[in-house]
Protein backbone atom coordinates (compact mmCIF):
# COMPACT_ATOMS: atom_id res chain seq x y z
CA UNK A 1 0.00 0.00 0.00
CA UNK A 2 1.52 3.14 -1.24
CA UNK A 3 1.81 5.75 2.16
CA UNK A 4 0.35 9.96 1.84
CA UNK A 5 2.77 12.25 2.36
CA UNK A 6 2.65 14.52 5.70
CA UNK A 7 1.71 17.82 5.11
CA UNK A 8 4.82 19.32 6.04
CA UNK A 9 5.80 17.26 2.88
CA UNK A 10 2.95 18.01 0.89
CA UNK A 11 3.82 21.85 1.44
CA UNK A 12 7.03 21.70 0.64
CA UNK A 13 6.42 19.97 -3.15
CA UNK A 14 3.86 23.03 -3.28
CA UNK A 15 6.36 25.41 -2.38
CA UNK A 16 8.74 24.20 -4.93
CA UNK A 17 6.38 23.77 -7.85
CA UNK A 18 5.50 27.33 -6.99
CA UNK A 19 9.12 28.60 -7.20
CA UNK A 20 9.42 26.94 -10.61
CA UNK A 21 6.53 28.60 -11.93
CA UNK A 22 7.55 31.70 -11.06
CA UNK A 23 10.94 31.25 -12.48
CA UNK A 24 9.65 30.22 -15.70
CA UNK A 25 7.25 33.08 -15.59
CA UNK A 26 10.16 35.66 -15.00
CA UNK A 27 11.85 34.07 -17.94
CA UNK A 28 9.50 34.59 -20.60
CA UNK A 29 8.48 37.93 -19.42
CA UNK A 30 12.25 38.54 -19.87
CA UNK A 31 12.66 37.64 -23.15
CA UNK A 32 9.68 39.37 -24.05
CA UNK A 33 10.97 42.96 -22.31
CA UNK A 34 14.39 42.23 -24.41
CA UNK A 35 12.43 41.64 -28.12
CA UNK A 36 9.69 44.47 -27.09
CA UNK A 37 13.16 47.01 -26.50
CA UNK A 38 14.81 46.19 -30.01
CA UNK A 39 11.45 46.01 -31.83
CA UNK A 40 11.79 50.21 -30.89
CA UNK A 41 10.51 51.83 -27.30
CA UNK A 42 7.53 53.38 -27.13
CA UNK A 43 8.02 57.89 -27.74
CA UNK A 44 9.75 59.11 -24.70
CA UNK A 45 10.75 55.64 -23.23
CA UNK A 46 14.12 54.62 -23.10
CA UNK A 47 15.65 50.97 -23.35
CA UNK A 48 19.15 49.23 -23.59
CA UNK A 49 19.44 46.90 -26.55
CA UNK A 50 21.48 44.01 -25.67
CA UNK A 51 21.55 41.66 -28.75
CA UNK A 52 21.68 37.76 -27.99
CA UNK A 53 22.01 34.47 -30.14
CA UNK A 54 18.12 33.96 -29.99
CA UNK A 55 17.49 37.04 -32.45
CA UNK A 56 17.44 35.99 -35.88
CA UNK A 57 16.77 37.78 -39.33
CA UNK A 58 12.77 36.95 -39.96
CA UNK A 59 12.67 38.53 -43.14
CA UNK A 60 15.49 35.51 -44.50
CA UNK A 61 12.75 32.98 -43.72
CA UNK A 62 10.87 34.61 -46.77
CA UNK A 63 11.62 33.25 -50.27
CA UNK A 64 15.04 34.47 -51.73
CA UNK A 65 13.79 34.45 -55.31
CA UNK A 66 10.62 36.13 -54.61
CA UNK A 67 11.10 38.42 -52.12
CA UNK A 68 11.19 42.50 -52.59
CA UNK A 69 15.15 43.29 -52.58
CA UNK A 70 17.02 44.28 -49.40
CA UNK A 71 14.77 41.78 -48.16
CA UNK A 72 16.96 38.58 -47.71
CA UNK A 73 20.86 38.05 -47.25
CA UNK A 74 21.00 35.29 -50.07
CA UNK A 75 18.93 35.64 -53.83
CA UNK A 76 20.02 33.83 -56.76
CA UNK A 77 22.87 32.03 -55.41
CA UNK A 78 24.36 35.00 -54.08
CA UNK A 79 25.12 36.06 -50.25
CA UNK A 80 25.67 38.61 -47.93
CA UNK A 81 27.86 37.60 -45.29
CA UNK A 82 28.74 40.89 -42.57
CA UNK A 83 32.35 40.52 -40.58
CA UNK A 84 31.23 41.42 -37.51
CA UNK A 85 27.30 42.21 -36.67
CA UNK A 86 27.69 43.38 -33.54
CA UNK A 87 29.23 47.43 -34.08
CA UNK A 88 29.66 49.89 -31.44
CA UNK A 89 27.15 53.54 -31.40
CA UNK A 90 28.48 57.01 -31.57
CA UNK A 91 32.11 55.78 -32.41
CA UNK A 92 33.77 55.73 -35.57
CA UNK A 93 33.72 52.08 -37.10
CA UNK A 94 33.61 50.30 -39.99
CA UNK A 95 30.97 47.86 -41.95
CA UNK A 96 32.69 45.39 -43.38
CA UNK A 97 31.32 42.24 -45.45
CA UNK A 98 31.70 39.59 -48.19
CA UNK A 99 29.34 39.18 -51.11
CA UNK A 100 29.76 35.08 -52.17
CA UNK A 101 28.54 33.16 -54.88
CA UNK A 102 26.71 28.95 -54.95
CA UNK A 103 30.93 28.13 -54.22
CA UNK A 104 31.37 30.23 -51.04
CA UNK A 105 34.48 31.99 -52.50
CA UNK A 106 34.33 36.28 -52.05
CA UNK A 107 32.83 37.35 -55.72
CA UNK A 108 35.23 39.75 -57.23
CA UNK A 109 34.10 40.14 -61.15
CA UNK A 110 31.46 42.93 -60.34
CA UNK A 111 30.10 45.53 -62.78
CA UNK A 112 31.05 48.76 -62.13
CA UNK A 113 34.40 48.18 -60.60
CA UNK A 114 35.89 47.81 -57.02
CA UNK A 115 33.36 50.80 -55.53
CA UNK A 116 30.32 49.60 -57.86
CA UNK A 117 28.48 47.88 -54.22
CA UNK A 118 25.14 50.50 -53.42
CA UNK A 119 25.88 50.43 -50.13
CA UNK A 120 23.30 51.84 -47.06
CA UNK A 121 22.43 51.19 -43.67
CA UNK A 122 19.19 52.00 -42.14
CA UNK A 123 17.40 51.36 -38.79
CA UNK A 124 14.69 49.19 -38.41
CA UNK A 125 12.36 52.02 -37.08
CA UNK A 126 12.72 53.72 -40.28
CA UNK A 127 14.71 56.52 -40.11
CA UNK A 128 18.56 57.10 -39.77
CA UNK A 129 18.90 55.87 -43.96
CA UNK A 130 23.00 56.62 -44.70
CA UNK A 131 24.70 55.84 -47.55
CA UNK A 132 28.26 54.34 -47.61
CA UNK A 133 31.60 54.38 -49.27
CA UNK A 134 32.65 50.92 -49.47
CA UNK A 135 35.64 49.49 -51.21
CA UNK A 136 36.78 46.19 -51.76
CA UNK A 137 40.49 44.92 -50.57
CA UNK A 138 42.32 42.27 -51.75
CA UNK A 139 40.84 39.45 -49.42
CA UNK A 140 37.60 39.97 -51.29
CA UNK A 141 36.11 42.25 -48.18
CA UNK A 142 34.05 45.12 -48.51
CA UNK A 143 34.80 47.96 -46.10
CA UNK A 144 33.05 50.99 -45.33
CA UNK A 145 33.06 53.63 -42.69
CA UNK A 146 30.18 54.83 -40.77
CA UNK A 147 29.28 56.27 -37.15
CA UNK A 148 25.94 54.89 -36.26
CA UNK A 149 23.72 57.82 -34.86
CA UNK A 150 21.29 55.63 -32.37
CA UNK A 151 21.39 51.96 -31.00
CA UNK A 152 18.84 49.28 -32.36
CA UNK A 153 18.81 47.23 -34.69
CA UNK A 154 20.19 48.24 -38.13
CA UNK A 155 19.80 46.76 -41.82
CA UNK A 156 22.69 46.78 -43.90
CA UNK A 157 21.86 46.94 -47.88
CA UNK A 158 24.19 45.87 -50.74
CA UNK A 159 23.04 46.05 -54.32
CA UNK A 160 25.71 44.95 -57.07
CA UNK A 161 25.12 43.38 -60.25
CA UNK A 162 27.51 40.46 -60.84
CA UNK A 163 29.02 40.15 -64.53
CA UNK A 164 26.86 38.19 -65.93
CA UNK A 165 24.29 37.95 -63.12
CA UNK A 166 21.20 39.59 -62.13
CA UNK A 167 21.38 42.89 -60.50
CA UNK A 168 21.13 41.99 -56.57
CA UNK A 169 20.15 44.28 -53.41
CA UNK A 170 20.94 41.61 -50.33
CA UNK A 171 20.23 42.90 -46.63
CA UNK A 172 21.45 41.29 -43.41
CA UNK A 173 20.72 42.98 -39.99
CA UNK A 174 23.20 45.15 -37.48
CA UNK A 175 23.44 45.19 -33.84
CA UNK A 176 24.15 47.94 -32.31
CA UNK A 177 23.92 48.21 -28.24
CA UNK A 178 23.55 51.42 -26.24
CA UNK A 179 20.52 53.33 -24.95
CA UNK A 180 17.55 53.18 -27.15
CA UNK A 181 15.27 56.14 -28.09
CA UNK A 182 13.34 56.64 -31.73
CA UNK A 183 14.11 58.92 -33.98
CA UNK A 184 11.32 60.92 -34.78
CA UNK A 185 9.58 61.96 -38.57
CA UNK A 186 6.02 63.11 -39.78
CA UNK A 187 3.89 60.49 -41.43
CA UNK A 188 4.19 63.07 -45.09
CA UNK A 189 7.12 64.94 -45.33
CA UNK A 190 8.02 66.46 -48.84
CA UNK A 191 10.44 69.06 -47.18
CA UNK A 192 13.73 68.64 -46.06
CA UNK A 193 16.93 70.90 -44.72
CA UNK A 194 19.76 69.48 -45.47
CA UNK A 195 23.29 71.09 -44.37
CA UNK A 196 22.32 74.88 -46.25
CA UNK A 197 20.23 73.28 -48.59
CA UNK A 198 16.01 73.11 -49.06
CA UNK A 199 15.42 70.00 -51.19
CA UNK A 200 11.82 69.43 -52.10
CA UNK A 201 10.17 66.29 -53.55
CA UNK A 202 6.97 66.81 -55.86
CA UNK A 203 4.78 64.06 -58.06
CA UNK A 204 2.57 61.01 -56.92
CA UNK A 205 3.68 57.21 -56.36
CA UNK A 206 1.47 55.21 -57.91
CA UNK A 207 2.24 51.41 -56.44
CA UNK A 208 2.18 48.98 -59.62
CA UNK A 209 3.34 51.66 -62.45
CA UNK A 210 5.56 54.50 -63.43
CA UNK A 211 5.23 57.81 -62.01
CA UNK A 212 7.54 60.70 -62.40
CA UNK A 213 9.04 62.45 -59.30
CA UNK A 214 11.22 65.18 -58.72
CA UNK A 215 13.30 66.73 -56.51
CA UNK A 216 14.49 70.45 -56.33
CA UNK A 217 17.38 71.48 -54.66
CA UNK A 218 17.91 75.59 -52.82
CA UNK A 219 19.83 77.61 -51.22
CA UNK A 220 18.56 80.31 -49.16
CA UNK A 221 15.69 80.86 -51.64
CA UNK A 222 17.59 81.04 -54.85
CA UNK A 223 17.87 77.70 -56.96
CA UNK A 224 21.00 75.30 -57.04
CA UNK A 225 21.98 75.22 -60.40
CA UNK A 226 25.67 73.82 -59.81
CA UNK A 227 24.53 69.99 -58.57
CA UNK A 228 27.48 67.76 -59.47
CA UNK A 229 26.83 63.82 -60.90
CA UNK A 230 26.60 61.15 -57.67
CA UNK A 231 29.65 58.52 -57.83
CA UNK A 232 28.06 55.47 -58.57
CA UNK A 233 24.74 56.29 -60.42
CA UNK A 234 26.50 56.35 -64.50
CA UNK A 235 26.36 59.89 -64.32
CA UNK A 236 23.24 60.85 -62.92
CA UNK A 237 22.60 64.05 -60.75
CA UNK A 238 21.15 62.41 -57.41
CA UNK A 239 20.66 59.21 -56.28
CA UNK A 240 17.11 58.87 -54.97
CA UNK A 241 15.68 55.37 -53.05
CA UNK A 242 12.12 54.03 -51.72
CA UNK A 243 12.11 52.15 -48.18
CA UNK A 244 8.68 50.88 -47.79
CA UNK A 245 7.93 51.52 -43.77
CA UNK A 246 7.28 47.97 -42.01
CA UNK A 247 9.60 45.53 -43.87
CA UNK A 248 12.35 47.88 -45.38
CA UNK A 249 12.04 46.61 -48.93
CA UNK A 250 14.29 49.43 -50.81
CA UNK A 251 13.85 50.29 -54.22
CA UNK A 252 15.87 52.55 -56.41
CA UNK A 253 14.53 55.02 -58.58
CA UNK A 254 15.63 55.29 -61.97
CA UNK A 255 17.23 58.86 -62.75
CA UNK A 256 15.99 60.71 -66.28
CA UNK A 257 19.24 61.72 -66.85
CA UNK A 258 22.51 59.65 -66.74
CA UNK A 259 25.91 59.68 -68.30
CA UNK A 260 26.80 63.27 -67.64
CA UNK A 261 30.58 64.06 -67.51
CA UNK A 262 32.53 64.64 -63.92
CA UNK A 263 32.40 68.25 -64.73
CA UNK A 264 28.74 68.15 -65.75
CA UNK A 265 27.21 70.74 -63.64
CA UNK A 266 23.09 70.82 -63.66
CA UNK A 267 20.23 72.00 -61.26
CA UNK A 268 17.93 73.00 -59.40
CA UNK A 269 15.47 70.19 -60.42
CA UNK A 270 16.52 66.05 -60.64
CA UNK A 271 14.09 63.74 -62.63
CA UNK A 272 13.28 59.97 -61.55
CA UNK A 273 10.81 57.18 -61.90
CA UNK A 274 9.16 55.74 -59.82
CA UNK A 275 8.04 52.36 -59.44
CA UNK A 276 6.54 50.98 -56.68
CA UNK A 277 5.26 47.18 -55.75
CA UNK A 278 2.55 48.39 -53.36
CA UNK A 279 0.58 50.47 -51.57
CA UNK A 280 1.73 51.79 -48.56
CA UNK A 281 4.22 54.12 -46.37
CA UNK A 282 7.60 55.15 -47.85
CA UNK A 283 10.31 56.95 -46.75
CA UNK A 284 12.31 58.50 -49.92
CA UNK A 285 15.74 59.35 -49.27
CA UNK A 286 17.65 61.75 -51.50
CA UNK A 287 22.03 61.53 -51.83
CA UNK A 288 22.65 65.06 -54.13
CA UNK A 289 26.40 66.55 -54.63
CA UNK A 290 27.20 69.98 -54.60
CA UNK A 291 30.96 71.54 -53.80
CA UNK A 292 32.36 68.31 -53.50
CA UNK A 293 30.56 67.36 -50.71
CA UNK A 294 27.81 64.59 -51.12
CA UNK A 295 24.80 65.21 -48.57
CA UNK A 296 21.14 62.83 -47.94
CA UNK A 297 17.61 64.56 -47.82
CA UNK A 298 14.87 62.40 -46.18
CA UNK A 299 10.95 62.69 -46.73
CA UNK A 300 8.37 60.45 -46.49
CA UNK A 301 5.64 59.98 -48.89
CA UNK A 302 2.32 57.68 -49.07
CA UNK A 303 1.69 55.58 -52.60
CA UNK A 304 -2.34 55.38 -52.51
CA UNK A 305 -4.42 53.33 -54.53
CA UNK A 306 -5.41 55.09 -57.63
CA UNK A 307 -2.60 57.78 -57.49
Amino acid sequence: MTSEPDPDERRTRTAGRVTALLAAVALVFAAGWALGSIGGAAPGSAGRLAPGPALRNAVDTADPETAPMGLVSTRAGYTLHPVRTVLPWNQPTEVAFTLTGSDGVPVRAIDGGATAVDVAVIRRDDAGYEPLRATAGPDGVWRAPVTFPGAGVWRLYAGFTPTGGPALDLGADLFVPGPFGPFTFTTEQRTATSGPFQVRVDGELAPGGSSPVFATVSRDGRPVTDLEPVAGTGGAYGRLVAVRQGDLARIPLRAQVTGAAPAGRSGPGIGFVAELPSTGSYRLFLTFTQGGAERTAEFTVDAAAGS
